[in-house]
Formats: C-alpha cells, sequence, structure tokens
C-alpha cells in the first residue's frame, strides 16, 4: 500500500471538523496533527474520528493548543498538507506560515479578507510551487459545474444583466460577530460563496458598486445591536458592462435561499435549485445537471488528488479568491462609506491594496495557461 499522505490541521472546530473528516475517512491520508486555540475543539474532532475512522483511538492526533502553536506544528510535524479552517482574518498569515513549512492547503472561504493579501497568497502557492484550494464547495456541485458550462458554451450570448441573491438566517453567532476575526459579516461569510460562485461561472472581474450594508437583525420582534453587516444591497457594474445587483441577506425568517440569474443577448440561466434555460419569448427548457467523468469530488478530493498527481486542474485555485475577494471588499467598503448608499471604483480599491487590474488578468492567464488553475 503506497504511504498515506500525512495532514496537519488548524481551527478544526464547527465546519473545520467536517472538513477535517474529509481527509480522515481516506485511505490515501493521514491526519496526524491538529492545532487550536480551545482543547475541546481537538477533543470533539479525536470523539468524531474515533466513529468514523477505522482503527482510531483517542491520542492518535498530535495537540497543539494555543493562539501560534500551529507555528511549532507547522515546524515540528512532516506534513504533506494543511487544512486551515480558523477564523477569516486569520486566514492569510497561516496559510503564508505553511507554504513556508512546504505543504499544500486548502482553506475555508474566504481566502482572504482584503484582495491584496489574496494576491500575495497566490503568488507565494504558483512561486513556491504548492497547490493552494479555496474552500468554495459550489465549483463541486453538478448544478454549478453545469451551469459554468453553459455559459462557456456561449449559449447565452454575451451576458448583459445578472442577479445574485441569498438568504440565510444568519445572527453574527460566536468569533463571526467579532470584526477582528470575521473581517465583515454576512457578506464575507456565507455571502462571499456566491459572490464566487457567479465570478467562476462568467470569468467577470468588477468594475463599480454602489451599494449599502446594515447591522439589522431581528428576534422576537426587537432590533439586536451587532457589530458586523447582517446584509447587503450592491448594484454592480462588471468590466465587461453587465450590470446587476447582489443580495446578500441574514435578517430573514424564510430560511436558507439562493440563486444565480445569467441574462445574455441569446437566453436567461437561471439557476434556482436546478438549471432552466429561458429564451427570449419566455419559453422555460430543463437543463440537466452532471459532474463531469475525472471531475473532483470535493474541495477535500480536489487538493488530495493534485497533490498525488491525479488531477492536474484546480478549480478553486487563488485566482478565485482574488477575484472574490476584490469584489467582497468593494460590497463591504460602499456600505462602510458616509452616504446611506456609497460609490466604490474596484480599480482604486485594488491600486491601495498594492495590485491592479492589470496585475490580476496577467495572474488569471498565467495560471490558466501554465497551472491550469482556474
Amino acid at each position: 500500500m503506497a504511504e498515506k499522505l500525512k495532514v496537519g490541521v488548524i481551527g478544526p472546530g464547527g465546519a473545520g471538523r467536517g472538513n477535517t473528516l474529509g481527509f480522515a475517512t481516506r485511505d490515501d491520508c493521514e491526519v496526524i496533527a491538529a492545532a487550536d486555540v480551545s482543547p475541546s475543539s481537538i477533543d470533539a474532532l479525536e470523539n468524531a474520528m474515533e466513529q468514523r475512522v477505522k482503527g482510531f483511538k483517542k491520542g492518535g492526533v498530535a495537540r497543539y493548543i494555543g493562539e501560534y502553536e500551529y507555528l511549532e506544528m507547522l515546524d515540528k510535524e512532516d506534513l504533506d498538507m494543511v487544512g486551515i479552517f480558523s477564523p477569516h482574518s486569520l486566514h492569510d498569515i497561516q496559510v503564508r506560515a505553511a507554504f513556508r513549512a512546504g505543504c499544500s492547503v486548502i482553506v475555508e472561504k474566504p481566502m482572504a479578507n482584503r484582495v491584496g493579501d489574496a494576491v500575495h497568497m497566490h503568488k507565494m502557492a504558483v512561486g513556491g510551487g504548492h497547490h493552494l484550494v479555496g474552500g468554495y464547495q459550489r465549483h463541486y456541485e453538478p448544478a454549478y459545474v453545469t451551469g459554468r458550462s453553459v455559459v462557456q458554451s456561449g449559449k447565452l450570448g454575451e451576458l448583459k444583466r445578472f442577479e445574485v441573491y441569498m438568504a440565510q438566517r444568519w445572527g453574527a453567532g460566536g468569533w463571526r460577530g467579532d470584526p477582528r476575526f470575521s473581517g465583515g459579516g454576512q457578506p464575507n461569510d456565507s455571502g462571499s460563496h456566491l459572490q464566487d460562485i457567479f465570478m467562476w461561472m462568467t470569468g467577470f472581474l468588477p468594475k463599480s458598486v454602489y451599494g449599502k450594508t446594515d447591522k439589522i437583525f431581528e428576534e422576537n420582534g426587537k432590533v439586536i445591536d451587532k457589530y458586523v453587516e447582517i446584509n447587503s444591497y450592491s448594484d454592480v457594474v462588471m468590466e465587461n458592462g453587465a450590470e446587476g445587483t447582489i443580495t446578500i441577506c441574514g435578517n430573514t425568517h424564510v430560511g436558507f435561499q439562493e440563486w444565480v440569474i445569467l441574462e445574455g443577448e441569446e437566453a436567461t440561466l437561471e439557476i434556482r435549485g436546478g438549471l432552466t434555460l429561458i429564451s427570449p419569448d419566455g419559453k422555460r427548457e430543463s437543463v440537466p445537471t452532471s459532474r463531469p467523468e475525472g471531475y473532483p469530488r470535493s474541495k477535500v478530493d480536489q487538493l488530495v488528488g493534485l497533490v498525488k498527481g491525479d488531477y492536474n486542474t484546480n478549480y478553486t485555485s487563488g485566482v478565485n479568491g482574488i477575484r472574490t475577494s476584490w469584489l467582497t471588499n468593494c460590497i463591504l467598503d460602499a456600505g462602510r462609506g458616509p452616504d446611506a448608499k456609497n460609490h466604490v471604483d474596484a480599480d482604486e480599491l485594488i491600486a491601495a491594496e498594492g495590485s491592479s487590474r492589470a496585475e490580476v488578468k496577467q495572474l488569471i492567464a498565467e495560471a490558466a495557461y501554465w497551472h491550469k488553475m482556474f
């Protein structure tokens, strides 16, 4: 049997535990170390692994407890891959530390709170020959994989309008409600998924945002003060001139909803549960969804396959994190402006981060050509 890939994790609590189990339950991986500020997070991980991983016994994971002990883990353990599932504001520094330790990385969304950090992370990955996989699981869901193929096929013609919408009961619980750790509220958390998948399917880059955010969250008829954004309402113009709205709502009682509508000159694609193609005369046609043969099954499978050489295409590479952080920064900065609604120029924003539209486009082109990281 081939030697197993050795995995260390940073922040294996909550969603991080599920991702860690994604590695631990594979025959070709072994989770050997975990770092967290809370011993209970690693206790819960080991309890889950004891139930799910054949032959695993408690104490089988090296424990690194504390704020900076992940550095000790990276120094002491012989790791092939690192899973980074910590609070958002820690992603960029921890990813860079893992690269310097010679590891490939999977990092939860958002890849970085600021687009300048995302650019640096991607450039480190490429320059050091490391694999960087972002935490955007919709890239592996048949509906969105098929939707991207429909867009790229040209069936819609030139895209002119779009609507991106997410509603989720999101009350800024735990560290997500602390701007020091979250870097922004719902638009930077779950909303990041929708901003990402919209740009992955279209290949768009942002041009400008005119919008607002608020911190309104209601419980039992009363407004509860929050420290981070709960809702965002953005009018967005993309580089090709396409215009539309991106709405991320956390103050909702209707349950989880999401959709993406892409309107082209020739047809409209609606992704709302399934896929529907709508002709200019209003005729609706259901589009069967599928995941192509040989396509990664998940973001964990993506990273493992890249490291093993089974895959040569990275469907959630650093360029996706760059695009998403750029658009998310525009949305959040608009909400933090002096007026009820504010305009943010995407080029001015990224220039202040030490990068440019030209650099981002060059990184995307290079990644697609040399590393197939689109």
